[in-house]
């Protein structure tokens, strides 16, 4: 070489005859002259060394070592950084190019800044020369200049990717050298084997600067990854990414020794970490095969603990917790006395399902259950949290800090047992529960609606929950019908069990004798928010219409408060706009004694409602002595053998009216309805809640509550999710009615310009395809 190089170009090349020669062209056609090209073949076993040593033989400035065994990537450019003699580096991958002008532009940067770590933009292409630009994007430079301890975190950012590509940058050689000398002598990485190196690098430069423009050309070619894995050696390949995160520790804990900011280089190494993890997990979700999904997943918790790959799912892929609840191993309750239950709500307010969270606590503390209350929100009403319950607020910046958050509280707590009452509202809620296994305590998952709730919503969550439930130890849902849709949709550790019994029904128990019969004008009451979506408030205004075209003299009180947009004002409007403000009164919220009062004025209770889970309000009517009116709903177990009821088609409201008005002249039929009535919630007081949610915590609930699927049960949920599918179907007598309806309110209007389209039953329900097949033959002849 005539004169000292200012740039060693290395290229470890391992069988790249096909694309070493347009390599090797591009260094030599640098407009910089003073280069050396190092080429150190790995070992290959094709016409690769030939190529290289032909244009040694035309330019002195390539040079070739020769690697007596295939040692990785890593001990190649170890070797080429060894031999350089300029003074700086650059990396070039054997199917890759430089830009003409790359190291004559780096080097002057590096030298103008006084950098001894010059970053640059890639060119990214697809083998026929198109741009990549997602890819291309990720790896543009984030900062123009970092010093001493700001280079590492802001080359490799606390959660975010870490992006370890060598080929994007100028190296001053020393720089290298040290960094390579932390390294085991003898360390052979097959994947990733770029990154540790880079991540050192970073812990010690002094200066770094970026430019923008593009001076190396990557193109996705060739190599292992995104490739379909059919072997447990396969995956094994990808797990080994891990090793090369793992072969700094030691080097990263001598760097932290003599840091100033010991703290902030562990969180780095940390996060990077993690992120190759959820690279592997990436890879078992996306490529490894179906069946060889839970083995893998069994090899990745032989290297790495559980909390760290919830930890990594939840950073940085949300979406491999689905294959890590799906494969991973569901506990089971009983393995351990539970003496410690965490109940799990998104806040505590006056609502039906914190109603349900603080009555379990109350008899977990009666059976010597300690109980902690977690909230996952800010802005709980503490005003019923029993005594001796603890209450913690579950926050964080970020799923991930909540997570770990939600972990702290496991561990300080000694938690055994988890009851979680959000599976239906979040889908934040696997990372938890998988958080929760990882740390050895089940989760038991609550759901508070009818198992149709998202078909009816037209919403994707059933899916999302069939995908995810495995995380869970066990299901819990309110009735036998919910059983059999989970357990058709294959999840076995389901069971049911009824909502205990609110402050209202417990104080009626005293109430036994039937309401007299209605002298003089028909009282009705209704009670509920005033939610149109599921309760379906202006069918009452239908329902009093019709029994105003039937002469029957009736008052109907509307009883609740605003939901979702939907006002007071709007329904009153409405009465006002149908003639009917003398026989219907929008009353607005009322609680406690004067909720009571108004109960015991009316005559009949009205209900509805299109779906509900568990209506409690119907067990606190019947138990003031109310007959009840309302709309089919027959999975509900506070419907089961219940005679207090008179029950018209879903949504038929003038069914309903007439349902009602025979009422008014068989006061003997009244007497038996409000006898029945009493008898249903005497029914729903006389469950044994405390031992119940003792079986439920140690997994001994009694067989009859987890039900196997029968053929009737399935014909009911074909024929629900039918109905429901349909409600929604462009020209449906319901839709029409509803969009007519919908345009008297603003809250109306948002919610048809939300509306979605139908949704297909077999895709919603698969499995109830072959039941469906039988069905049909059975119930149709």
């Amino acid at each position: 070489m005539s004169s000292p190089a200012d740039v060693s170009i290395i290229i470890p090349v391992h069988n790249d005859e096909g694309w070493i020669s347009t390599a090797l062209e591009s260094c030599l056609r640098q407009t910089l002259d003073t280069i050396e090209v190092i080429c150190v073949d790995d070992a290959s076993t094709d016409s690769t060394r030939e190529v290289i040593e032909g244009f040694q033989s035309r330019d002195p400035r390539v040079r070739l070592i020769r690697m007596e065994s295939n040692v990785s990537a890593l001990q190649c450019r170890r070797v080429g950084v060894e031999s350089a003699q300029a003074d700086h580096i650059l990396f070039l991958d054997g199917d890759d190019e430089l830009a003409p002008d790359a190291a004559k532009r780096a080097v002057a940067k590096a030298r103008a800044a006084n950098a001894d770590l010059v970053g640059f933009g890639v060119e990214v292409l697809n083998p026929d020369g198109r741009t990549v630009g997602g890819y291309q994007s990720r790896l543009r430079h984030a900062h123009a200049s970092l010093e001493g301890d700001a280079v590492l975190p802001g080359l490799f950012p606390v959660g975010k990717p870490a992006q370890g590509q060598l080929w994007r940058y100028l190296f001053a050689t020393s720089l290298l050298r040290d960094a390579y000398r932390m390294l085991p002598a003898e360390l052979v990485l097959r994947r990733v084997n770029d990154l540790p190196v880079m991540f050192l690098v970073a812990a010690l430069a002094k200066r770094y600067v970026s430019m923008e423009d593009h001076l190396y050309k990557y193109y996705f070619r060739r190599g292992g990854s995104g490739h379909p894995v059919e072997e447990l050696s396969q995956f094994e390949f990808y797990l080994s990414a891990i090793d090369s995160i793992d072969s700094i520790a030691p080097a990263v804990s001598e760097l932290a020794a003599s840091s100033a900011d010991a703290a902030q280089l562990h969180a780095s190494y940390d996060s990077a970490r993690l992120a190759l993890i959820a690279n592997v997990l990436g890879y078992l979700q996306s490529n490894v095969n179906p069946a060889l999904r839970t083995e893998s997943l069994a090899l990745l918790h032989d290297r790495v603990s559980p909390h760290d790959v919830v930890t990594a799912a939840v950073t940085f892929g949300k979406d491999a917790l689905e294959v890590l609840a799906e494969h991973g191993t569901r506990l089971v309750l009983g393995e351990r006395p539970v003496r410690s239950v965490l109940l799990v709500t998104a806040t505590l307010t006056t609502g039906g399902v914190s109603a349900v969270l603080l009555s379990q606590a109350r008899y977990l503390i009666e059976a010597g259950c300690q109980v902690t209350i977690a909230a996952r929100r800010a802005g709980s009403d503490l005003d019923g949290l029993p005594d001796g319950a603890r209450f913690v607020e579950v926050g964080g910046d970020g799923l991930a800090e909540r997570v770990e958050t939600w972990a702290e509280v496991c561990r300080r707590d000694a938690i055994d047992v988890i009851i979680d009452h959000q599976i239906l509202y979040s889908r934040d809620w696997p990372a938890y529960a998988l958080m929760a296994r990882a740390l050895g305590v089940p989760t038991i998952g609550w759901i508070h609606n009818f198992a149709l709730r998202p078909v009816y919503d037209q919403g994707t969550l059933s899916t999302f929950l069939t995908t995810h439930l495995n995380a869970l130890a066990t299901l819990v849902t309110l009735s036998p019908l919910d059983v059999a849709f989970w357990k058709l949709r294959g999840i076995a550790h389901t069971a049911y069990l009824p909502n205990p019994p609110s402050p209202m029904l417990l104080e009626s128990s005293g109430i036994t004798e039937p309401k007299p019969a209605p002298q003089g004008r028909l009282e009705l009451v209704w009670v509920g928010r005033l939610d149109q979506h599921t309760k379906q408030v202006r069918q009452l205004v239908d329902v009093a219409a019709e029994l105003q075209r039937l002469s029957v003299d009736f008052h109907l009180s509307i009883i609740g408060p605003e939901w979702a947009g939907f006002t007071e004002a709007d329904l009153a409007a409405e009465v006002d706009g149908r003639g009917l403000s003398g026989s219907v009164t929008v009353v607005g919220p009322l609680r406690g004694e004067a909720l009571i009062a108004a109960i015991d004025t009316a005559d009949v209770f009205v209900t509805t409602s299109i779906i509900e889970g568990y209506q409690l309000t119907l067990a606190e009517a019947q138990a003031r002595g109310l007959p009840v009116a309302m709309y089919e709903l027959p999975w509900l177990t506070l419907v089961q053998d219940n005679h207090g009821l008179i029950v018209a088609p879903q949504s038929d409201a003038t069914a309903l009216a007439r349902q009602i008005a025979v009422l008014v002249d068989d006061p003997d039929r009244y007497q038996r309805l409000s006898a029945a009535s009493i008898e249903a919630a005497e029914r729903a007081r006389s469950y044994d809640f405390r031992d119940l949610y003792q079986r439920v915590i140690a997994g001994t609930l009694p067989p009859e509550y987890s039900p196997e699927p029968t053929l009737d049960d399935a014909k009911q949920l074909i024929d629900w999710t039918i109905f429901y599918a349909e409600r929604h179907a462009p020209g449906s007598r319901a839709r029409r009615r509803a969009g007519r309806a919908r345009d008297t309110s603003l809250a109306g209007r948002a919610k048809r310009r939300l509306a979605t389209g139908a949704r297909g039953v077999v895709r919603t329900v698969p499995r109830l395809e072959p039941l469906a097949r039988r069905l049909r033959s059975r119930f149709t002849t």
